[in-house]
């Protein structure tokens, strides 16, 4: 993982795009009609639910200690402050208190929830806050049965039962610009 792991609802949307993509490539020449297509699958998601319960078929540990998981459709794993096109999964709309600051140099992996489709929707437009579980140097989710959509760095996958270690390696010293 260089950027991001996510397990749930938004892999399935990228899963779905990227099926259709490999059936059509003509049909994703265009940037913004990609768009559509990724909005397309997301709205699908909000009535079909793909990953309804996914709380129930996964388990996570951050640095060995298991957590109780909401309710959620998705799990993602974070190095840095930028997710799916841009949205800061971690500050959200800056109105919560933090559990911890996000730094992509800081060693630390940021664990976040998203409670469905129409909550990465939300998200996007800064109209909802993330589900952030915390922070920690290894993560450890367990998939217990049938096959869940996962991806990294935007390529997906179906994943069968198996279990996902995260670790942070050697944090990069990078510079950042503060507006």
């Amino acid at each position: 993982m260089n950027n991001y792991f996510s397990i749930g609802c938004d892999a399935a949307v990228t899963l779905n795009f990227h099926k259709t993509r490999e059936q059509n490539p003509s049909l994703f020449q265009n940037r913004i009609f990609n768009k559509a297509w990724y909005f397309g699958y997301g709205t699908k998601d909000i009535f079909e639910s793909s990953c309804s319960r996914l709380n129930e078929r996964i388990a996570v540990e951050l640095d060995g200690k298991a957590i109780e998981l909401p309710e959620l459709e998705g799990i993602v794993l974070l190095n840095i402050a930028s997710w799916s096109s841009g949205c800061d999964l971690w500050y959200g709309s800056g109105l919560e208190t933090l559990p911890g600051a996000q730094s992509p140099c800081d060693g630390l992996i940021e664990v976040c929830g998203l409670y469905s489709s129409l909550h990465v929707g939300r998200l996007q437009v800064a109209l909802a806050d993330p589900c952030r579980l915390g922070q920690a140097k290894t993560v450890r989710i367990v998939v217990k049965s049938g096959f869940v959509p996962a991806q990294c760095d935007g390529e997906p996958w179906e994943q069968n039962p198996c279990i996902i270690t995260v670790q942070a390696h050697t944090p990069a010293l990078l510079l950042h610009k503060n507006n």
